[in-house]
């Protein structure tokens, strides 16, 4: 009696627990769907298509966006550059970029961009998206496909293919074709290189003839007087005095007068320019020179006076400055030989005539 009570006792036990065993996976099965569609539930996503109507060969982009709850997290599958993707090849794919909504909501947007390679009725191939729950639960959604027309690059009734035309007739031997265009293209030919050839002539011609020109020197035909004259009255004309500028006054003046008693009376005693001289370097070439002492003499003075106000800081009256170039002036008149010039030489320089008494 008390083994059949314990075999009964366990075969209740058995059905009670394979019952507690369906209804934990029963319980299961139903929370796994719930998680599923929680996750799910409040996530829209949208593709739209721009152009939905081209041809074949044409680049169409693909605007993807998944608005979802802003403890959700999508994920959106990298495509290759040119992989296949379906009937298009993907040329580009921008970076996904999530923003807050007005309602609380975010959005996930991304664009593709590829190539069509199909014809007639194109359907947009599947794109899984990943979702991710609050609690890590990641699920898959897919877009709703988008069908585009597609066209083909031929329009009108050259759409569709047609057959290749039959080879051209070459039967005629080659020697025996027109030769006029090509007759036309050789005289062409020659009479264009006939034309630069008559270009390169003239232009060689022009070429020596301006070079020719260019070393000859560039003579000055006036007198050192006329030259030195010329120079003082430009140098009044700047009144430099007037506004305190003494020192280019008077440097001014000096290299005037430095470049006359040169020209007239140095060319054949110094090998330097005057104008790089020093005062001192000038009267020691002045007293060899065929200039008398007292006429040295003034050029000496002006030129001191000049060195005092250039390099002594000496700063002098208004009145004695204009008479600077008044003394210059009148060095060049006392100095200027009663002769006639002849014509200038070569290198610019005079040789002095006496004139007839």
């Amino acid at each position: 009696m008390s083994r059949v009570v314990h075999f009964q006792w366990r075969s209740r036990c058995r059905i009670w627990l394979s019952v507690l065993a369906a209804a934990l996976l029963a319980a299961g099965a139903f929370g796994t769907a719930f998680a599923q569609e929680d996750v799910l539930s409040k996530v829209r996503i949208s593709l739209s298509v721009e152009p939905p109507t081209l041809s074949f060969g044409d680049e169409v982009t693909f605007t993807l966006e998944v608005t979802h709850p802003n403890d959700h997290r999508v994920v959106i599958p990298r495509l290759p550059t040119n992989s296949s993707w379906g009937q298009f090849e993907v040329r580009e794919q921008s970076k996904a970029q999530t923003v807050v909504n007005n309602d609380g909501m975010m959005t996930t947007s991304q664009t593709i961009t590829a190539v069509v390679f199909g014809r007639g009725t194109v359907q947009t191939p599947d794109l899984p998206i990943s979702v991710r729950g609050p609690d890590g639960t990641v699920e898959q959604a897919f877009p709703l496909p988008k069908e585009l027309i597609v066209g083909s690059v031929l329009p009108g009734p050259d759409a569709e293919p047609k057959d290749i035309q039959p080879q051209a007739d070459l039967s005629t031997p080659i020697l025996e074709q027109p030769i006029v265009q090509g007759a036309a293209t050789l005289i062409g030919l020659i009479t264009l290189l006939g034309v630069l050839i008559t270009l390169f002539v003239i232009g060689y011609f022009l070429y020596r003839h301006f070079r020719s020109d260019e070393g000859l020197p560039i003579v000055d035909t006036r007198t050192p007087w006329e030259i030195a004259i010329e120079e003082l009255d430009r140098i009044e004309r700047l009144d430099l005095p007037e506004d305190g500028r003494f020192k280019e006054h008077y440097t001014l003046v000096a290299d005037a007068m430095r470049v006359y008693v040169q020209a007239m009376y140095l060319r054949d005693v110094i090998p330097v320019d005057a104008i790089d001289m020093t005062t001192d370097e000038i009267w020691a070439a002045l007293r060899r020179s065929s200039l008398n002492y007292d006429d040295a003499k003034l050029v000496l003075d002006l030129l001191q006076e000049a060195d005092l106000v250039k390099f002594a800081k000496y700063t002098p009256a208004l009145s004695q400055a204009y008479e600077a170039s008044g003394q210059a002036r009148y060095i060049v008149e006392v100095t200027r030989p009663a002769f006639q010039p002849e014509e200038p030489s070569q290198n610019g320089t005079y040789a002095q005539q006496e004139a007839p008494a």
